[in-house]
């Protein structure tokens, strides 16, 4: 290892880092003191994430829409829009709906649209809440409605009344579905409401993933009050007229739409808490519902739901809800060819084929057989769930089975007049597989397994010797290479003390003696010279412990090499404004990690907080270490500016000359980053190459 270039390197990277953190955080400052104030929440909504995240300063005066503390949660609205503000701690006074509200601080990206951290919030009065804007779905979808106070018309699908906390209900109108959140909701009352149109009054909210991308409309209604019944729903929902399973969606005049329908039928199958199947003397129909309570093939049902088209040829019943009636004496399977599987009337319905098995699939939540019968190839598949007794394995390939289970049928093709090109079963259990018939026990594959084992008897016999032959020449082997080791290690150890006690010694009196020095000067110049050269002494001696380090044998352990990275994170960052949080595994594989290793990794790492540091503009790095049996991982990951990943910036030399280190012992370097979204660095490094 050649100590001195590590040394020359060490020094010049440090001092980089230094003056380049300076001018940052000067040019920062410079920056953010020219941004102007926004008094109106359009303002702070009309930002880019890129641009609320440089903290733009906001004094604003609305009234509250919204208020929930345990949720942290405060929406505001002015003349001109709503806004979301993240409130924390105690403000001096307790935040209700309906105060007049002036907020000071500063924009933020938010999850989903710029938001306001406040510094101040004032109680200056009173005032009644703003007239909602009646709006659609598809406003509220397009984003332009987050944080205003709205009103919304659909139909109550189901209440939802846990966790207490989002207690509320699903409301369906203008082709989508609206999660109302209530804050102070009536389980009981929601629950009767059901089946109702409704006007909702409340705040527009999205919920959104990790990616800041809409993945739910939500209303965060202040109280039941806001929730005002336009029509209320039928005071005995199974009161209304039976249909006939083949009618639903059927063109009726007279009809109405988005309002629940009743069915009757036999149960066919069912998943508790997820769906029923039932069937009348028309066709057979899929039922979604959250109701749990058990019910037996054969049994009589009604059936109430919101009746859909999906992605089966037949339509499925919504939000449904269920009760027994009466139980019928046998459940008798429609026999069918495979070539006539994709009608119509077979969807949803108990249907029986025969077939010949082609090969197993293993699912994450169920089992699967693909099967042939005749020109038509489909799949049986059985749900993984407790009870359902033994799997299907075995069942050999090209046995000759006869299935019973409920048929699903795609819409695929249908919609464009082509018809189904599939159909799949759906079995209850391992019983509703009958074995008709083996398969020949001579086939082509356990011929093959035949001349295969008598090919490897052979190798076998001939490898025998040349085994024989090298076990004694790689004993030897593995005793020399054990004596070098040991002898290396022996002498790294004794290099590690030499400089330690020598050099080490040596600067720190260096140190002592310069700052010394500097305070007896007779002169400025004299004591500047003398801080100088204290200075250089204590960077050399910082240097000398990062050598020490990669060369004493006893840090060639993974749980040290995780030690010292975050000591290092926490001194490099000490002297910053920013945050650093070090997450590190609990336990670590045994081993040791070589010098050489350990150095090329440590220097990758300090060029990643180099970076981040430099160009990040970041509040926060966040540290995170994990550790496989084959592998370990380090992340680096800031919450800064990042950047376009797919074009680096010119003439940067630093994530190549990180990636080019860690291929050099065998890891490799992820990078993730994206305008506005921060920036991680993940470095892998597989373990089987150096632990052992």
């Amino acid at each position: 290892m050649h100590l001195l270039a590590i040394y020359r390197s060490a020094r010049l990277i440090y001092f980089q880092a230094v003056a380049l953190a300076f001018e940052l955080f000067c040019a920062t400052g410079r920056a953010q003191t020219n941004l102007p104030t926004l008094t109106t929440a359009r303002e702070v909504h009309q930002l880019t994430r890129e641009q609320a995240a440089l903290g733009y300063p906001v004094h604003v005066r609305g009234v509250a829409t919204f208020v929930s503390e345990p949720l942290e949660q405060l929406f505001i609205q002015d003349q001109t829009s709503g806004i979301f503000v993240e409130i924390r701690g105690d403000y001096g006074f307790r935040l209700a709906t309906g105060q007049v509200l002036e907020v000071e601080g500063v924009t933020a990206p938010g999850g989903f649209a710029p938001d306001i951290e406040p510094r101040h919030i004032k109680h200056v009065g009173e005032a009644a809440l703003p007239d909602p804007a009646k709006v659609s779905f598809d406003q509220m979808a397009a984003g332009q409605e987050d944080c205003n106070r709205v009103e919304f018309r659909g139909v109550v699908r189901c209440a939802r009344t846990e966790p207490a906390v989002w207690a509320g209900l699903d409301v369906v109108g203008g082709g989508g579905r609206v999660i109302v959140a209530i804050d102070k909701p009536d389980a009981q009352r929601c629950k009767e409401l059901t089946d109702a149109e409704v006007a909702v009054r409340g705040v527009c909210i999205a919920h959104f993933n990790r990616q800041g991308q809409l993945i739910q409309v939500a209303i965060q209604a202040p109280g039941m009050e806001d929730i005002s019944v336009t029509k209320p729903p039928p005071a005995d929902p199974f009161a209304c007229p039976l249909r006939k399973c083949s009618h639903l969606l059927q063109y009726a005049p007279s009809g109405e739409h988005g309002h629940r329908v009743k069915v009757s039928g036999v149960v066919t199958f069912q998943q508790p808490g997820t769906n029923i199947f039932l069937a009348d003397d028309t066709q057979g129909v899929y039922a979604q519902t959250t109701q749990s309570t058990p019910v037996q093939p054969g049994d009589v049902v009604e059936v109430l739901g919101f009746p859909a088209s999906g992605k089966y040829v037949s339509p499925v019943l919504e939000d449904a809800e269920f009760r027994k009636v009466g139980a019928a004496a046998h459940l008798n399977p429609v026999r069918i060819d495979a070539e006539n599987g994709t009608r119509d009337t077979n969807h949803a319905a108990l249907v029986q084929v025969e077939a010949t098995v082609l090969n197993h699939v293993q699912r994450l939540h169920n089992q699967a057989l693909q099967l042939r019968s005749g020109p038509t190839v489909f799949d049986a598949q059985l749900d993984m769930a407790p009870g359902r007794g033994r799997s299907l394995a075995g069942i050999p390939d090209g046995s000759r089975v006869l299935l019973t289970g409920i048929c699903l049928v795609p819409a695929d093709l249908r919609a464009a007049g082509l018809g189904a090109n599939n159909f799949s079963l759906l079995l209850r259990s391992p019983a509703d597989i009958l074995l008709l018939e083996r398969p020949s026990w001579w086939t082509v594959r356990h011929a093959l397994w035949m001349l295969a084992g008598t090919l490897a008897v052979v190798f076998a016999s001939l490898a025998w010797v040349a085994v024989l032959q090298n076990r004694v020449r790689a004993q030897t082997k593995i005793i020399s290479q054990t004596v070098q080791r040991q002898a290396a290690l022996e002498e790294r150890s004794r290099i590690a003390r030499d400089l330690h006690d020598e050099l080490g010694s040596s600067l720190t009196q260096i140190t002592l003696l310069s700052d010394r020095q500097a305070a007896e000067a007779a002169s400025p110049a004299l004591s500047e010279n003398a801080r100088k050269i204290s200075g250089t002494a204590r960077e050399m001696a910082q240097a000398l412990d990062e050598i020490v380090w990669a060369v004493n044998p006893q840090h060639d352990t993974l749980e040290g090499l995780f030690e010292y990275l975050a000591q290092t994170a926490d001194e490099f960052l000490e002297d910053t404004a920013i945050r650093c949080r070090v997450t590190t595994p609990p336990s670590h594989p045994s081993g040791t990690v070589p010098a050489e290793v350990r150095h090329q990794l440590f220097l990758a790492f300090k060029e990643a907080l180099n970076n981040a540091v430099r160009h990040a503009h970041a509040s926060e790095i966040q540290i995170s270490m994990a550790a496989e049996p084959n592998r370990f991982q380090i992340s680096i990951a800031d919450n800064g500016i990042g950047f376009d990943a797919s074009h680096p910036r010119p003439g940067g030399a630093g994530l190549k000359n990180l990636r080019q280190r860690l291929e050099s012992i065998g890891g490799k370097l992820e990078l993730i980053s994206a305008n506005g979204q921060g920036t991680t660095i993940k470095m892998t490094i597989p373990l089987p190459t150096f632990v052992g």
